[in-house]
């Protein structure tokens, strides 16, 4: 009987950890802002300091990418010296989006 109650707890623990982790994203996601190409423009024609972030593989970036945008694939993010140092800058990622 005891086993059967652990297990239900380790099965319900799991199951309530998943959803907070799923909530912590929505959250987190929910922070993050659309630019439209529009805006982005305006931002880089009014001086702001725009960092613009490719985070698709060497290959997928060749094939298209912004004039001025820096390849950082999505693998090495965490590893990368590419990144603006002043905390200031904006940092705008893009892909090739929908097809």
């Amino acid at each position: 009987m005891k086993i059967i109650r652990r297990k239900v707890f380790i099965i319900t623990l799991f199951f309530v950890i998943l959803a907070g982790l799923f909530l912590c994203s929505i959250t987190v996601a929910a922070s993050f802002k659309t630019l439209t190409a529009k805006d982005l423009k305006n931002k880089q024609d009014s001086g702001q300091t725009v960092f613009l972030l490719n985070p698709l593989s060497d290959l997928e970036f060749n094939e298209q990418y912004i004039p001025g945008s820096v390849n950082v694939p999505l693998h090495t993010i965490a590893n990368t010296i590419l990144l603006p140092d002043d905390k200031n800058t904006l940092i705008v990622t893009y892909c090739l989006g929908p097809k």
